[in-house]
């Protein structure tokens, strides 16, 4: 379904409203809509946008709902031919964080509006594999906000535009009793009724929820269902813990992002030079290789005149030919770093044989400056250890030299029990003092060759080349002695133990990518959890 052509599922009707509506136009048209989404036109073209969270904060600023709705549009809005698929809008919307995307002709006359909610309709095929639950994305879950049936809509209104979120669930012991949205906050002002009413008396519900081991496409299938854009997360005792939303599931669809780039360079030069990336093409001609088109944003980088150059203007000779060779062999190259003066830049690319005369052939390529994140996220700025970015790029590679070399690998994903309790005891500056404690105790204790991470929250991942379960178990109930003898201290001049869980993977009999060593950890992590901490699952 990702090639599905977006005028085929796009909706127009009751879409747009003219230069001249007012702000109360706006929220009864979208409320009627049922879009979250109204286009502003200037005759046929569209001039601007305004979405539910944008009406949220402007009745959070106590705007007059009378002014004029252009003034507080966005203006220039994004905009995309209704001929392009669903797999390109995804890719936009991803890349610019947004939720929605009006579509034009070639004229740029409107079209239409495509929202995620549409595309959730025609994706359960393209989302992970079943076996990738709500748990296995829990770090790209905001925490829980919410708010009480006491509590009154302009506190609900404050949480959504202060957090600038689309949903607040409503708690009572724990549980979700009820929930807010954008939605209901445009339908509550359209009938004029005060904001100082409290929550319980508008609130929807019963609420609809997954718990943390249900598949992600058992929560698309709930949305579409029900036609909601959001659903609670619950423990196992029932008591709410996250919210997942349609972005949240756009956000982790299955999907080679190389592969999609490379469907992408088929395309026509004015939809690459929407692309995030810098793009070039270059002609392979007799024995140089000649920069022929550049897209706006690598013009914009290096200037107009690396067009008609040779590309080892731009990438050191050196690197060139190591890039030529690989692209030579492989009819393409992948995240290959290149050092240009003070920047860094990540180069993929791929070579498209032709039948031209004295033409062998054409390259594409792809750079992404990551200076700043070579330069500033390689670490963990609280425990000074690798972050989860660098952890990926070196897993990666030590799998493929696994691979290689019929080599095995072990990783271990470690947990500190209990943790939330600590810092609800002792507070979150002790909890930062365990953190770097634990950090300096794994240092101590891993081998030299072995890579340690913190892989968010209270997790770490230590990545053990050429050995194999057995040894890395070993390993890791050492470490496991040495962190529950230590005696951490706390700003409160106290002194505490604390305790750790680890979960175990090995190549290749657990997997032979990342993703596969990852889950598995995770998986014997979450097991030994459940089976009463302090302990280290391997199989």
């Amino acid at each position: 379904m990702i090639g599905l052509c977006l005028k085929d599922i796009a909706c127009k009707e009751g879409l747009h409203l003219g230069g001249s509506a007012s702000l109360r136009q706006a929220v009864e048209l979208m409320d009627s809509n049922g879009k979250g989404v109204v286009a502003i036109l200037d005759g046929a073209m569209p001039v601007g946008i305004l979405t539910e969270r944008d009406i949220v904060e402007i009745l959070y600023r106590g705007a007059d709902l009378n002014s004029p709705a252009i003034n507080f549009a966005k203006r220039d809005p994004i905009t995309i031919s209704a001929d392009k698929t669903i797999g390109y809008a995804l890719n936009l919307m991803v890349a610019n964080n947004i939720r929605r995307i009006i579509l034009t002709d070639d004229s740029n006359n409107f079209k239409g509006v495509i929202t995620q909610q549409d595309m959730i309709k025609y994706l359960e095929d393209d989302f992970y594999r079943s076996t990738i639950k709500i748990r296995h994305i829990r770090d790209n879950i905001r925490p829980l906000i919410s708010i009480t049936p006491e509590d009154s809509l302009i506190d609900a209104l404050k949480k959504i535009a202060e957090n600038k979120i689309s949903t607040v669930p409503v708690i009572k012991s724990s549980k979700a009793v009820g929930m807010i949205t954008e939605k209901d906050i445009l339908k509550i002002v359209r009938s004029n009724i005060s904001l100082n009413e409290p929550v319980l008396k508008f609130m929807s519900s019963p609420v609809v929820s997954v718990g943390m081991e249900d598949s992600l496409i058992t929560a698309v299938r709930i949305m579409n269902t029900k036609k909601i854009r959001s659903v609670v997360i619950e423990d196992q005792s029932g008591n709410a813990i996250g919210i997942i939303t349609n972005r949240d599931l756009i956000n982790n669809l299955e999907g080679d992002y190389t592969a999609f780039i490379e469907r992408k360079l088929r395309h026509t030069r004015d939809i690459l030079n929407l692309l995030p990336e810098m793009l070039l093409e270059i002609v392979d001609a007799d024995r140089e290789q000649l920069i022929i088109w550049a897209n706006e944003r690598a013009v914009k980088k290096f200037g107009d005149g690396i067009v008609n150059k040779p590309v080892t203007r731009l990438i050191p000779h050196e690197k060139w030919e190591k890039i030529y060779g690989t692209l030579g062999r492989f009819n393409k190259v992948e995240d290959i770093k290149v050092k240009k003066d003070e920047e860094i830049y990540e180069i993929s690319g791929f070579f498209i044989k032709t039948e031209e005369e004295n033409c062998g052939g054409k390259i594409q390529l792809i750079l992404r400056d990551i200076t700043d994140e070579v330069k500033l996220y390689t670490t963990d700025p609280l425990t000074g250890l690798y972050n989860r970015r660098f952890l990926n790029e070196f897993l990666h590679k030590e799998l493929e030299l696994s691979k290689r070399y019929n080599r095995q690998l072990s990783l271990a994903i470690a947990d500190i029990d209990d943790f939330k309790k600590l810092n609800d005891t002792y507070g979150h500056v002790a909890g930062d003092a365990v953190l770097k404690s634990t950090a300096r105790v794994m240092l101590k204790n891993i081998r030299d060759a072995d890579i340690l991470s913190r892989y968010g929250g209270e997790e770490f991942v230590i990545v053990m080349p050429e050995i194999h379960k057995e040894m890395a178990a070993h390993a890791a109930e050492r470490l496991r002695e040495k962190i529950s003898m230590e005696e951490i201290a706390i700003p409160d001049g106290g002194r505490i133990a604390i305790t750790i869980s680890l979960g175990i993977a090995s190549f290749p009999e657990d997997g032979d990518s990342s993703v596969d060593l990852l889950i598995a950890a995770d998986d014997r992590l979450y097991k030994a959890k459940k089976e009463g901490k302090n302990r280290i699952i391997f199989s």
